[in-house]
Formats: C-alpha cells, sequence, structure tokens
C-alpha cells in the first residue's frame, strides 16, 4: 500500500551545502530524516525565541531546522549540523 506524501522537501542552499560537510553515515541518516519529516512534519519539536515558528529534528548529536509552507505544501529544510551549531 502506497502512502500519498502530503508534503514536499524543499532544502535551502544552505542546507545543502552544510549538508555536503557531513561524513557519509551522518548523511544517510539525515536524508533518510527528511523522508519521515516530510511524512508527518508535525511531530517535530517547535522551537521558540529567536527560532519561534520553525520546528527542529533530532538525529543521533545532529538537529534539522525546518519551516511549514503549507500554502505549498513544503517542508523547507533551512539548516542541518550538530546542536550547538545549527542554534548560533
Amino acid at each position: 500500500m502506497m502512502v500519498e506524501e502530503r508534503f514536499r522537501s524543499a532544502p535551502t542552499k544552505h542546507f545543502l551545502r552544510e549538508l555536503k560537510k557531513l561524513p557519509a553515515e551522518i548523511r544517510a541518516r539525515v536524508l533518510l530524516a527528511t523522508v519521515e519529516i516530510t511524512s508527518n512534519p508535525y511531530a517535530g519539536v517547535r522551537l521558540r525565541g529567536e527560532l519561534g515558528g520553525l520546528l527542529r529534528w533530532r538525529t543521533g548529536d545532529y538537529r534539522i531546522i525546518c519551516k511549514i509552507d503549507e500554502e505549498r505544501s513544503l517542508v523547507v529544510l533551512l539548516d542541518v549540523g550538530p546542536r550547538e551549531s545549527v542554534y548560533g
């Protein structure tokens, strides 16, 4: 049974640049996580403060920061990296 994805992912140039910097094993885990994110984007943790309106997904020690564009059914992938670098 095929599940239709309601959302598509839309990685930003910054996200893709940061993704390329990651080790191959981590990159593979992040790419798998993006599939999960597009199938259920609201399961991410809502961020507060300066990053309010964004969502965070955790993949091991790495974080994926995204926002949801309901109008265009997109999950905009904004940033990926170790915890200490994506929130700064």
